[in-house]
């Protein structure tokens, strides 16, 4: 099936490494993608910074407890930041150098996000917006419109099977998950949960959750409670500050569009879905608050050398960054580590599989699919087992 192509790569795995190692190959399917996401979030850093300014940011996004916590979770929404940052990193290439090879590349890795996780469709029309907004501005300067031409193509092109298979009778598989986790579908309202109601919530909890990054409001429903430790904020303290003070200078420096239609578009996808802030849907958000940080940190770094001329201690300065850097990656690795090893992630994941029960279950889930029956939920397999 075209709407499970994403599936291939860990069935793959499996089948290479046999079912006994089903959960380790599983894992590893995602964890690269999470090793390769590093790629371009490297690239795209290293454009506007040094090199050593954007291995520090690089290294400290791979310790991210959101991040590890998903890149260690046989969960597709990682091969989202995967194809996602290189979409941004390519198509940042191609406005910036109007070469087709960019358009061509930022069209192959758009598709990419089609195959994947929902979010990856919704950052695919911020680009779009991104690239029509621009070739406004440029007055439809030649290249541009072409260029623009070429990734329409190339993105319709490789998309071409899943929009056949939508087309031909899978629309109903594709909208399932987003219809199911609409904020405000007609049967999500009562008396006393209506619009009026919910409108509020969605706004307040999304703004307190992606602008401000409060933990107060991170582990609200089930699903939630998963994705980060009890009442903890996406980023550690010293990034979060950071944070605050570089959406400040982005606006105010008038940074590259792209990120505010990246960021636009994370803020609309939690305000029409259920019980915000959801790092599952919001993933792209966490790589998104390291770069920001990354170009505030090193746009600082250079103007407090330039102002007190002191360019010949930059080494010291560098040295220093790294130093504090690793103590930040160490905090952060040890916080998802004891989060990992505490009760509440054993609660919170509640109805789960052992991994002394999880042979059984599968057998049980196979031998259902071979005699053409349905799997079970886990909620059911409680009950039978």
């Amino acid at each position: 099936s075209v709407m499970g192509i994403i599936f291939y790569w860990p069935a793959l795995l499996v089948k290479l490494f046999g079912l006994d190692n089903t959960i380790f190959a599983l894992r590893l399917s995602f964890s690269i993608f999470s090793i390769l996401s590093l790629i371009p979030f490297y690239l795209i850093l290293r454009n506007k910074t040094s090199a050593l300014m954007s291995f520090i940011f690089t290294i400290l996004l791979s310790a991210n407890y959101v991040f590890l916590n998903f890149s260690r979770t046989a969960w597709i929404n990682m091969i989202s930041i995967f194809s996602g940052l290189f979409l941004i990193y390519f198509i940042s290439k191609a406005a910036s150098e109007k070469n087709i090879k960019w358009y061509v590349l930022s069209g192959i890795f758009a598709s990419i996000s089609f195959y994947g996780y929902h979010y990856g469709r919704i950052l695919f029309v911020a680009i779009l917006a991104y690239l029509i907004i621009n070739i406004f501005l440029k007055r439809f300067e030649k290249d541009m419109v072409k260029g623009f031409i070429i990734f329409i193509l190339t993105t319709v092109l490789v998309s071409f099977p899943f929009f056949f298979s939508i087309i031909s009778g899978g629309k109903e598989s594709i909208l399932r998950r987003p219809s199911a986790t609409f904020a405000f579908s007609s049967d999500k309202f009562s008396e006393t949960n209506n619009f009026g109601n919910m409108l509020p919530h969605q706004l307040e909890y999304t703004f307190r959750g992606f602008i401000l990054l409060d933990g107060t409001v991170m582990n609200e429903g089930i699903e939630n409670s998963r994705y980060l430790p009890p009442k903890t904020p996406p980023v550690n303290l010293i990034i979060k500050i950071l944070f605050f003070l570089g959406i400040i200078y982005f606006v105010l420096k008038k940074r590259s569009l792209i990120w505010f239609l990246v960021i636009f578009s994370v803020l609309i996808t939690q305000m029409m879905s259920d019980l915000p802030p959801n790092f599952s849907r919001g993933l792209f958000y966490i790589p998104f608050i390291y770069l920001v940080v990354g170009l505030f940190s090193y746009d600082t770094l250079i103007r407090i050398v330039d102002y007190f001329k002191f360019k010949k201690g930059m080494v010291y300065i560098y040295s220093l960054s790294l130093a504090f850097a690793l103590i930040i990656f160490l905090y952060d690795v040890n916080i998802y580590f004891s989060w990992m090893k505490s009760p509440y992630v054993y609660d919170s994941r509640q109805p789960a599989v052992t991994y002394s029960e999880f042979s059984i279950w599968q057998k049980y889930q196979i031998d259902l699919v071979k005699n053409g029956k349905e799997p079970i939920t886990n909620y059911e397999w409680y009950k039978i087992k």
